[in-house]
């Protein structure tokens, strides 16, 4: 949007112009505005040369930027940059908000090379953002609309202005951090819950709907285990809770927590912390006889 004296000045008139550098330093065009609904999504190698912001109102997406993979989810806006390649890969059902625009400063250089934005970001106030993008898609429509250009173009800056404070939160900002801490809570509680039952690599990925190898890269690069080494770590660890606060014996323990029987189990155990289930409770036993009772003992 490059801005004409005549513009100018009736922009100064009616208090839209804030600052003359603006229209000086950048070109801003607006392609498109609009909504996309489906039920499953694959895009591979796809190159436009204006930028694609994507905010994700439901859904969940696997997508790529120089060899890198994110998952964005309902919430996060993915900026897919002019010029670079990118895939997008979703197995469900999903809704995008989506706007093409096309930003250099000086007329030559991309904006978004001089302020590099996360490949996904998570948008701080998501209500805030819809908002904004219905009215935007609202005056994008309406042709005949006075200062369509000018009001659809103010309203992208301010998205974008969100997309950029936003990313100062941290969260998937960088591409060296594509995951957040709590990604897989879900697999956690999954795990938790099915101790006693056969659980599988391709059992975990599903709740997400992830391809397993994916999802078990995924899952070591935040907890620094594989998905099947986490549910040997928290099984033994409800094995040992067991040991300390029951009478139960070492067999049903071993079946309770997913262990196909007693020696195995013993084994795993052993070779983990050192010492067999049996002198472990032992152990404990004999620490507690030891502790001198206070008066909240009684």
């Amino acid at each position: 949007m490059m801005l004409n004296n005549e513009t100018t000045n009736i922009l100064q008139k009616e208090g839209l112009l804030m600052s003359f550098a603006v229209s000086d330093q950048l070109n801003f065009t607006l392609f498109d505005v609009k909504k996309i609904r489906y039920k499953s999504r694959v895009i591979f190698d796809y190159v436009q040369s204006c930028c694609t912001i994507s905010y994700i109102k439901k859904g969940e997406v696997i997508t790529t930027f120089e060899g890198k993979e994110y998952v964005a989810m309902t919430g996060d806006v993915m900026v897919h940059r002019p010029n670079n390649p990118f895939n997008v890969i979703s197995k469900t059902e999903g809704i995008h908000y989506l706007f093409n625009i096309d930003l250099k400063v000086m007329e030559e250089i991309d904006f978004f090379s001089l302020y590099p934005i996360g490949k996904v970001v998570t948008v701080r106030d998501p209500d805030r953002y819809e908002k904004m993008f219905d009215e935007l898609r609202s005056i994008w429509l309406q042709e005949t609309v006075d200062f369509r250009t000018v009001q659809s173009s103010f309203l992208a800056f301010s998205m974008l202005h969100e997309i950029i404070e936003s990313s100062k939160l941290g969260g998937k900002s960088t591409p060296n951090e594509p995951y957040i801490t709590d990604r897989f809570n879900n697999v956690l509680h999954y795990i938790e819950n099915h101790l006693g039952e056969v659980i599988t690599r391709e059992d975990l990925a599903r709740i997400y709907h992830l391809n397993p190898v994916y999802f078990s890269r995924a899952f070591k690069e935040i907890y620094g285990l594989t998905p099947m080494k986490m549910v040997r770590k928290l099984r033994l660890l409800h094995a040992k809770r067991l040991l300390e606060t029951t009478i139960q014996p070492v067999e049903e323990i071993a079946i309770t927590c997913g262990f196909c029987d007693s020696p195995h189990f013993t084994h795993v155990f052993k070779s983990t912390f050192k010492t067999s289930p049996s002198k472990y409770r032992k152990s404990i036993k004999n620490t507690k006889k030891h502790i001198i009772p206070t008066l909240l003992d009684h």
